[in-house]
């Protein structure tokens, strides 16, 4: 199975859900690449009869064809293939940059496929719920390498056991939790939600969790640390930060999320710090079930909450994809 990049594919089927009645649209999935890529096999993106598209399946050197090519495909109501060749670097033709073949398929969503069920793909991300997603594009390998045009017998299977051609994960956006809602929580969630993650801010105090400070996060918790488990457990925190500059603060989000499925907690401020939290949130460090770290992020350098903030996601990004 191929784990695709999917972190925006819950806001373009959100996006496509809202606005499906009003035009008819297709999808420009990659079924196959050689070499290097912006994008991998099982990326796609949703665009209508006026060219309008949801996600991205390059730099931009491509974009532009393949509205093209959709724009295409819906008039014909017919799926369409073609190959975007980018090993010869003086051919101007799309400039991709990247050296690698990759092959995009074109397909009508319409009420004879079930719209590729991905209606029934949302209504999992919606709930939280990744999905595995299998497509039958119909033709084989040789065929498409080929950049024949031909009738496709299009299926698509949600959550199926069947070996499709083309099987992907799509995972649920990734979830934060920020523990503290100073100035420099702001930062935090902005460069959250510009990678399209969901964003939760917790801090009991009166004057912290400002919503004018924190207009982009999703949810603000004003209750007492008791409500953190079962908040992380119903709403699936996947990371959560420490940084309400409060030790005994920072101490009562770590006991009561010591047993969560929360995958890593970082802590803000310097190792001394880290070490006086984790002791006084009184559990030993082997009771602890999340990965801890601290201080929270990559050495970046900087010093001012715009760079530490920055230096925090990037660390989160790099766990949730398995580079650290």
């Amino acid at each position: 199975m191929q784990l695709a990049n999917t972190l925006d594919t819950h806001d373009v089927l959100s996006a496509w859900q809202s606005h499906r009645h009003n035009s008819t649209w297709a999808m420009a999935i990659i079924v196959d690449c050689q070499g290097h890529s912006y994008r991998k096999r099982g990326a796609f993106s949703l665009i209508n009869q006026d060219g309008e598209q949801l996600g991205i399946l390059s730099g931009g050197c491509l974009e532009a064809d393949i509205r093209l090519m959709a724009r295409k495909c819906i008039s014909l109501n017919k799926v369409l293939t073609k190959e975007y060749d980018g090993r010869d670097e003086t051919d101007a033709s799309y400039q991709m940059g990247c050296g690698g073949i990759v092959w995009v398929k074109f397909i009508p969503l319409n009420d004879a496929n079930n719209h590729l069920n991905l209606i029934e793909v949302l209504e999992y991300l919606e709930q939280r719920e990744s999905v595995r997603y299998g497509l039958d594009h119909g033709l084989d390998n040789q065929s498409h390498h080929n950049n024949q045009n031909q009738p496709t017998d299009i299926r698509s299977y949600v959550n199926s056991h069947h070996d499709a051609q083309l099987n992907i994960e799509i995972t649920t956006k990734i979830h934060l939790l920020i523990c503290g809602g100073g100035k420099d929580a702001t930062p935090v969630c902005q460069f959250a939600k510009q990678l399209g993650w969901q964003v939760s801010v917790w801090d009991p105090r009166a004057a912290y969790a400002n919503k004018n400070d924190l207009a982009s996060a999703d949810t603000i918790l004003k209750e007492p640390h008791s409500v953190l488990p079962d908040f992380a457990a119903k709403q699936k925190v996947n990371f959560a930060v420490l940084m309400s500059h409060n030790v005994g603060l920072d101490a009562q989000a770590l006991n009561t999320l010591a047993n969560s499925d929360i995958k890593h907690i970082a802590l803000l401020g310097p190792k001394k710090r880290f070490e006086d939290v984790v002791a006084a949130c009184g559990l030993d460090r082997s009771n602890i079930k999340p990965t801890l770290s601290g201080p929270a992020g990559l050495d970046i350098g900087g010093d001012l909450p715009t760079s530490i903030a920055l230096s925090i996601v990037a660390k989160f990004h790099g766990i949730a994809f398995n580079k650290f």
